[in-house]
């Protein structure tokens, strides 16, 4: 085979001056006619544009301008890379190691995800938010005080924990008061309170002093987690039409198990 001739074109990048290596190969390398790459390793190409690429990393993790030689120490690197995995791909690592072939399944799947049009409708979106309350139900909201003592009968006192002066939502209060002493205190409404309440040791008081009921949800209001659950729920729909299609193409032969 005829050895490449390379061809050195000076570029400007990342703010200063660097070189580009680039061939055009035309024997029998598997490549179009026309086709250009840096170099065929066992007859894969390597193209030109992942040198260039390659290139601009390290251009971009540079503070000077790169020397000449940058674009052939950037080729040996991707040449390493394509020899590193061939061989992985003789050794059938993708089938014999378990961390190659969970990387390859992850990348299968966001593949299949990032399919589906991510542009909902606005009309899409409302019959979501109509059909789903359960995701953006309304809360109340609280203002409360709260005390503590060692005992039914003891002194009272602030605890350091006490939630701020504003009305806060019982998912803003259990990271507080804690999951047991919040839900005893949901059914209270304004100038109740509810003690003493044992909860760890020590016998707690909470007074409502300001209360909001909830409204109605509006799309408005929760647009952004409305579009949020349609691209979740269009992500796992594409996955399982992709599996369902593989699953139609594919020759499944399932064995009995030894204890059937």
């Amino acid at each position: 085979m005829t050895l490449p001739k390379w061809a050195l074109a000076a570029g400007a990048l990342a703010g200063g001056a660097m070189v580009l290596t680039s061939v055009l190969w035309t024997g029998d390398s598997g490549l179009n006619r026309g086709e250009t790459a840096a170099a065929i390793v066992n007859g894969e190409a390597i193209p030109v544009e992942d040198v260039e690429i390659a290139l601009e990393a390290m251009a971009r993790d540079s503070r000077n301008a790169l020397p000449e030689e940058s674009a052939r120490r950037a080729l040996d690197r991707l040449i390493d890379e394509e020899l590193l995995f061939q061989q992985a791909m003789a050794l059938d690592l993708p089938r014999n190691a378990s961390t190659v072939r969970r990387t390859i399944v992850m990348t299968m799947i966001d593949l299949a995800q990032t399919s589906v049009d991510s542009t909902p409708s606005e009309a899409e979106l409302r019959a979501l938010f109509e059909d789903s309350p359960e995701y953006f139900v309304a809360e109340n909201r609280y203002r409360i005080r709260w005390e503590s003592a060692a005992s039914a009968e003891g002194a009272r006192t602030r605890p350091a924990a006490h939630p701020p002066n504003r009305m806060l939502t019982p998912t803003d209060l259990r990271r507080y008061l804690g999951e047991d002493l919040t839900a005893a205190m949901l059914d209270l409404e304004d100038g109740q309170t509810i003690g003493p309440v044992e909860n760890n040791g020590r016998y707690h008081w909470i007074s409502v002093i300001g209360f909001q009921r909830a409204g109605q949800p509006d799309f408005d209001d929760h647009r952004d987690r409305v579009e949020a659950l349609w691209q979740e729920q269009a992500a796992e729909a594409a996955l399982e039409s992709y599996i369902a299609d593989l699953r139609r193409q594919a020759d499944i032969q399932i064995q009995p198990f030894a204890d059937e």
